[in-house]
């Protein structure tokens, strides 16, 4: 049987709490700028920087998820950009994957969990290169196809990844809704924001509470981790990501396309280098 680590152990300096109010800033801009929950600039922050458990750092991540995506879901829906009709058809299949996926992350150990988040980073990199070549076009609105089946991929494929890499969901809601729905950048944006207000509560709920059944390699031992050690952490990333969020979201609607791309890349691709290496 685990030993079960008690929250005391894994206490925050002072250093730290400056450490997660700076994190919070630079991940609530990201989610709010484009759409992804700031889940790609959390992870890497607490798993490396500050020496958490890569498992701790997804919990602590989905439940900052929620107060990155609502001001900026907000936002977003007073610039009008919101597909109400995609997000209501998406949002059940997607609270059926998450669940899922963090059941399916809880057994996958640490070091693969982490080339794991490093390697789809590297395919997110790869895809929006592509979109930045000469001659390639954005989704106009008359371009959308939306139905029942493209919503349910969109679900399945963006709840399941959020719930297996701890994520919000809009690395994968972005691209996926994009390529199979036909919508434009802002419009894919601003639903995924709106699509990871209802997962992120679901995923962030479940994750916490199966922790203690991921064992966690500290000092040589096997230790199991309580339900509420993500709250610790997350106290301190959501007030500033909350205003980075909705800044962010401004942003959004004020840069050039290709701006926006470009933000998203350079960002995907600092976490992409520490996940891996």
């Amino acid at each position: 049987m685990l030993e079960i680590l008690e929250s005391q152990i894994w206490t925050i300096d002072v250093w730290e709490i400056a450490l997660l109010l700076g994190i919070g800033i630079i991940a609530g801009m990201a989610g709010g700028l484009l759409g992804i929950g700031g889940a790609v600039v959390n992870i890497p922050a607490l798993s490396l920087l500050m020496s958490r458990d890569i498992h701790l750092a997804q919990a602590i991540a989905m439940n900052v998820t929620f107060f990155v995506a609502l001001p900026a879901a907000i936002r977003h829906y007073k610039e009008g950009q919101l597909d109400s009709r995609l997000l209501k058809m998406t949002v059940p299949f997607a609270l059926l994957a998450i669940i899922g996926g963090v059941f399916l992350s809880g057994v996958i150990p640490d070091i693969w969990m982490q080339r794991l988040f490093g390697a789809f980073l590297v395919y997110v990199i790869i895809a929006n290169i592509i979109k930045l070549m000469p001659g390639r076009k954005d989704y106009q609105a008359g371009d959308a196809r939306i139905s029942l089946g493209r919503s349910m991929v969109l679900g399945g494929i963006g709840g399941g990844g959020a719930g297996l890499l701890g994520i919000g969901g809009g690395l994968l809601n972005v691209p996926v809704s994009q390529k199979i729905c036909r919508i434009p950048l802002p419009v894919a944006i601003a639903t995924s924001s709106a699509i990871m207000c209802f997962t992120s509560i679901i995923g962030a709920i479940t994750k916490d509470v199966t922790l203690p059944m991921v064992p966690v390699t500290i000092d040589g031992k096997d230790i199991s981790l309580p339900w509420y050690e993500p709250l610790k952490y997350a106290i301190w990333l959501i007030p500033t990501c909350v205003a980075g969020s909705w800044f962010g979201a401004k942003l959004t609607h004020a840069l050039p396309l290709r701006t926006v791309r470009s933000i998203f890349l350079i960002v995907v691709a600092m976490a992409a280098v520490k996940m891996l290496w």
